[in-house]
């Protein structure tokens, strides 16, 4: 089993990294990528408050991003291709339409850009301070293989003898090559013509299509790649196989079936706005936390199984609670983890959890005394379920020890249930534990001759020699002392039995033995009921 556990946890460790290697990082976040969305909107807003024509025509670098964007979700692609800087343009680019180069521009900059009006100058002069020509604005850029291609916007002729700012032609002549490498192919565009005309989320229509189709394919996948590796599991000897199986039939296959989901998904070149929100919508995370938990689950249940076939069987119950503790922890790492990539503010959520959690330690200070003493019990072992003990006055058969209480079984067959914290806290004396029963009295009788006493003691030291039961080396017979002309005899002896029956049943045969042994040597054993006896007796004289 420790093998199998290295290999479901390099599985878990190694998947992740395959899958980060498939995305292109980012450090933006959805909620981030909403903000900018709002900004960009409230821009237009003011703008067009404070001056109706200032986003009017191609006048600002700020002016010609907003037409060239409302073009496209309009799909009005005569309008764009006038966005488009067509001069110098070499024949094998210019044979293009401007639909053509307006939607393979739109799709690979969707790729790698967001777009972020907010930092678009929206002065006529673009921005002078950028190091590049005064009549050249870069918007962004496009990552191919080798090189990096820089998005311009350029201040051209109108030729109605003023200016206007238009994708530079520079840009437009390196569409084709920029397609090629980051485009699709044709029957991706057959796909896109023949599906209804949306945008969701990012997403096109076909794109929209491939999703739904590669989450019903991976299900299948998912459970052929689960089963496959439950059976090398299993070729691993182990005292788990049931458990082995249910673990690679839950959360094992699951995790498949969103890592192969997410793998295929990355092959249909999603933009980098839904990948941004793919990222954001938690869904990796929950893989890992199914998948992390099943882990648990399955480490939780071998231990239980090892301790059971140790004997160990009072751990048990400790281990579920202790289980379910470090399950709540690690999902809230992993919700912590999700918010911060989602773009919350964590210093916000810790604080809230910290006052929270401040709350809740008030609110329930009995229950985690009561936690912390049952680990108390569970760690030092005073006694376990079964074993007789004494709690203060109270003796009883201890049947449960669980995470709030502890239930005791009284000598009357009440059941006494005390909380755990006051359980461990006071004096416990476990019966169950001792290694034999002390036989220890202490007789008074009219006090004898010496010849008498001296025959007396051999004679009960010889009566517990002979006993099976007591233990030779712990027998201790003593003329102990005389208290008002009674003498008193001291004994004591350890039995070898830890049944208590079979205790009574040795005190009753030494007492026997010790009633005759006083009767042959003609001695009275003195005492209240002596002296009750002697009453009657004289009563009886007097009355005659």
């Amino acid at each position: 089993m420790p093998m199998l556990t290295r290999l479901l946890l390099s599985l878990t460790l190694v998947a992740p990294l395959a899958w980060g290697q498939a995305r292109e990082a980012t450090d933006l976040s959805a909620r981030e990528l909403i903000e900018t969305a709002q900004k960009a909107e409230e821009l237009v807003k003011e703008k067009a408050s404070s001056d109706p024509n200032a986003l009017e025509g191609q006048s600002t670098p700020l002016a010609t991003m907003l037409g060239l964007r409302d073009a496209i979700r309009k799909k009005d692609y005569e309008t764009a291709g006038e966005y488009l800087d067509r001069r110098y343009i070499d024949d094998a680019v210019g044979q293009y339409s401007d639909e053509a180069l307006v939607r393979a521009l739109a799709y690979v900059w969707n790729r790698q850009n967001i777009n972020d009006v907010t930092s678009v100058s929206d002065n006529p002069e673009g921005k002078l301070d950028d190091g590049l020509p005064a009549y050249r604005d870069q918007i962004g850029s496009v990552r191919l293989q080798d090189e990096k291609v820089p998005i311009y916007l350029q201040r051209v002729p109108d030729g109605k003898g003023g200016r206007v700012w238009k994708l530079s032609n520079a840009t437009v002549a390196r569409i084709p090559d920029m397609w090629d490498e980051l485009g699709y192919n044709d029957t991706i565009v057959k796909i896109g013509q023949w599906l209804p005309q949306f945008y969701f989320l990012g997403l096109q229509n076909w794109q929209v299509f491939g999703v739904i189709v590669f989450f019903i394919i991976a299900w299948p996948l998912a459970m052929l790649a689960s089963y496959l590796l439950m059976k090398i599991a299993l070729l691993i000897p182990n005292r788990f196989p049931l458990g082995i199986e249910r673990f690679f039939r839950g959360p094992m296959k699951f995790f498949l079936y969103i890592l192969i989901a997410r793998g295929l998904i990355n092959e249909l070149g999603l933009s980098l706005t839904a990948r941004i929100l793919l990222d954001s919508s938690g869904v990796d995370y929950i893989a890992f936390t199914v998948l992390a938990l099943g882990l648990l689950s399955l480490l939780r249940d071998y231990q239980i199984r090892k301790m059971q076939y140790a004997g160990n069987t009072h751990y048990v119950a400790l281990l579920k609670p202790f289980t379910t503790i470090v399950k709540v922890i690690m999902v809230t790492i992993i919700a912590l983890f999700w918010a911060k990539q989602a773009g919350y503010d964590m210093s916000t959520i810790l604080a809230g959890l910290g006052v929270g959690s401040l709350a809740v330690a008030l609110a329930a200070q009995k229950t985690l005394e009561n936690v912390i003493g049952a680990i108390t019990l569970y760690t030092a072992r005073p006694v376990s379920a079964g074993d007789f003990c004494r709690f203060g006055k109270v003796k009883g058969v201890v049947e449960e020890i669980g995470l709030r209480s502890t239930i005791i079984r009284t000598l009357d067959r009440s059941v006494l249930v005390i909380p755990n914290s006051m359980f461990s806290s006071v004096e416990i004396e476990n019966y169950s534990q001792r290694d034999r029963i002390r036989f220890f009295k202490r007789y008074q009788m009219e006090v004898p001759s010496s010849a008498q006493m001296q025959q007396i003691l051999a004679d009960i030291r010889a009566l517990m020699s002979e006993h099976d039961l007591v233990i030779d080396e712990t027998i201790s017979v003593r003329f102990e002392t005389i208290v008002d002309a009674n003498a008193i005899l001291r004994l004591d002896a350890g039995v070898d039995t830890l049944d208590f029956q079979e205790y009574l049943a040795v005190a009753e045969t030494l007492n026997l033995g010790i009633l005759d042994i006083a009767e042959r040597a003609g001695c009275r054993f003195t005492g209240p009921a002596q002296l009750n006896l002697d009453a009657k007796a004289e009563s009886a004289s007097a009355a005659s």
